[in-house]
Parts: structure tokens; sequence; C-alpha cells
């Protein structure tokens, strides 16, 4: 099958400009709600119930307001360094306690062990994270990495919920993989 750049462009562009207006409204709600603004309103705006658009928002904006930024930042900073700690050691109950229920069901013990070997067999023994960067995509946090192990450097994602708890990892032997998030 033939890829058609134009085409993948503009699903890329597409779906950035979705996560973009995500956080736009995500930011919107939460100033409303900083001004006075009632669910009810904000429901009534957005054609929902105050119910819907308290349980889509409602999470998110506290915990905004609750913490900076910054804080939440420096946190995936260090759950995502017990994270690759409790795997280079394969203590999969620390992993486990780091993610959602569903995603803990999804990557076994099995799955983690099987990627984990695969990378350590392509490049060597697990050393730091090299490089990494944490973006905010509205209701998540994407920490894009690139790790340093004997022989290279594998790169891939780890997404987060709005109460650090990952959802999802990804890993590639070398950085020309497109990474998901």
């Amino acid at each position: 099958m033939k890829k058609n750049p134009s085409e993948l462009d503009s699903i890329t562009n597409a779906h950035q400009q979705v996560l973009d207006a995500s956080a736009q409204l995500e930011e919107a709600v939460r100033r409303a709600r900083q001004s006075g603004v009632t669910w009810q309103q904000i429901g009534d705006a957005m054609g929902v119930s105050k119910q819907a658009a308290s349980q889509r928002f409602q999470q998110a904006s506290l915990k905004l307001t609750d913490k900076s930024l910054d804080s939440i930042t420096k946190e995936i900073e260090q759950i995502t360094d017990s994270f690759f700690t409790a795997l280079d050691r394969e203590d999969i109950s620390t992993l486990h306690s780091l993610m959602t229920y569903m995603t803990a069901r999804q990557l076994s013990q099995r799955k983690i062990l099987s990627i984990w070997h695969q990378t350590k067999e392509a490049c060597g023994d697990f050393i730091e994270i090299s490089n990494s960067r944490i973006e905010h995509n509205g209701t998540t946090f994407v920490y894009t990495y690139r790790l340093r192990h004997q022989w290279g450097e594998p790169v891939g994602q780890i997404l987060f919920n709005m109460r650090q708890q990952i959802t999802g990892w990804v890993i590639f032997l070398d950085d020309s993989a497109e990474l998901p998030w």
C-alpha cells in the first residue's frame, strides 16, 4: 500500500487542530469556572447537561488549579524515572502501580518483559534517560524520551492522564519510527 504524504499531512494537521481546540476549550472552561460561571451555564453553552460538562472538565479544572503545570511536570519526570528504574529491575508490581488499571491489564508482565528484553538485546544494558520533553495536550501529558543504552538509543513515549497515571507506553529501537502521541 502506497503512502500519500499530503493526505497523511492532512491527518496530522487535523489531529493537531483537534488537540489544540481541546486545550483551548479546557482553558476557556477553567477561566469561566474561576470567574464564577456555573456548570449549568457551561453545559448550556456546549449543548450538553451540566452533569456532562462537570464530568468532562471538573477533574482537569481542579487538577490544574490545585497544582501548577511545573509541579505536575516535575511529578511526571519523577514517575518516569521510577518507571525506568522498575523496568530495568523487572519490578512488574511497581510498574503496574504507576499505571491505570486497564493499562496494567493490557501491559501484562509477559508483554512488558518481552519488550524490555528485546530492547536490551538490540541496544545493550540501560544506562539513563538521555533526552526528554513533556507536552500537555488538554487532558493528557505526553512524555517523549530517548534512552541511552550500551549500544543504542531507543526512543518512545509514555502517556499520562491528569492524575499522573500511565495510560500508554511505546518504545522503538531507533528514532526512525513515528511516535503515536
